[in-house]
């Protein structure tokens, strides 16, 4: 499939306000059980069960995004749900965002004595999913990742030269804003094609604003740089790619059917040995909120197979 390169900036832009974006709050979560920090991972603990989900929240975001899936699998499982420095509150850190946020991932596994959780992620958090899959398979049991990818759509048809001028660039303009700049943007322009639900919009202003633009910045700025494809055959254990599909806003990537987007996702994924890719339908980038309990069903079934 070829899209047109006139088309590819406006692809790339759409996966930076995708990631950019928050969400309105679910039905909450329950109580954590334990709340700590490991390193620069601000962690909420949940459940008691013999086996263990950890989940990682996209850019801005903070584990109420899976708060409707929290409160669903808790009473299963053990859950670990991840705040990412910078966001939601949280102070951002300084040095490489991904090296010291996977570093720590694996302390708090050590610290904790987890073995083989299934990690799940949604946007950035996804792409954290596919890093620790090629560092330490064997580690984990599983990687879940909702419209998170080994590199960011549109990213793959641009030279690295390119690529790179378009982070310099997204990276000075985000961290130059205000909080209140970003939330207004947010309002205004990134949210209404990533939600359907127009109530959802001024929420996700109020807790987007709550993250730390430069943070914010840096990690854009990191992701964009990122292609974790090579590495992919590293990643040796059973991972769920889930592709939201909503034809009034995949269409104008050209990507007009279900078929289409998920030819288009699995040629971003080509390499992983045990990958399955589910899309879900009349969802668009959170679809824990436009089709919850379609996207809560979709775990449930990849966790029977791998958690039986």
């Amino acid at each position: 499939m070829k899209i047109p390169r006139a088309l590819v900036t406006t692809v790339a832009f759409c996966a930076l306000t995708c990631a950019l974006a928050a969400a309105a709050v679910p039905p909450p979560a329950p109580p954590p059980i334990a709340t700590f920090d490991v390193g620069s991972l601000h962690v909420e603990q949940y459940g008691s069960g013999p086996k263990t989900l950890i989940f990682i929240p996209g850019l801005t975001c903070g584990p109420w995004e899976w708060s409707g899936q929290i409160a669903h699998f808790a009473p299963g499982y053990t859950i670990y749900a991840l705040t990412l420095p910078g966001f939601d509150g949280r102070p951002g850190i300084s040095g490489p965002l991904f090296a010291t946020t996977t570093a720590d991932f694996w302390r708090l596994l050590d610290e904790k004595h987890i073995v083989k959780p299934i990690v799940i992620g949604h946007s950035l958090g996804g792409t954290i999913g596919f890093m620790l899959a090629t560092q330490h398979p064997e580690r984990l049991g599983g990687v879940i990742a909702l419209d998170g990818l080994p590199i960011l759509p549109g990213m793959n048809f641009m030279p690295r030269a390119q690529v790179e001028q378009i982070a310099s660039r997204t990276e000075t303009q985000i961290a130059s804003t205000t909080p209140a700049q970003f939330a207004a943007y947010e309002r205004s322009t990134a949210i209404p094609p990533l939600v359907t639900a127009r109530s959802d919009v001024d929420a996700i202003a109020a807790l987007a604003g709550k993250s730390d633009p430069g943070t914010t910045a840096r990690w854009l700025d990191e992701d964009m740089l990122l292609d974790l494809r090579p590495e992919l055959p590293k990643a040796a254990l059973p991972i769920l790619l889930i592709a939201p599909f909503d034809a009034s806003v995949d269409a104008q990537y050209t990507l007009t059917t279900v078929a289409a987007k998920r030819a288009y996702y699995a040629s971003l994924v080509t390499g992983a040995p045990n990958l399955q890719i589910v899309t879900i339908e009349s969802s668009r980038h959170f679809a824990m909120y436009d089709q919850p309990q379609a996207v809560t069903d979709t775990i449930a079934q990849f966790l029977a197979k791998v958690t039986p």
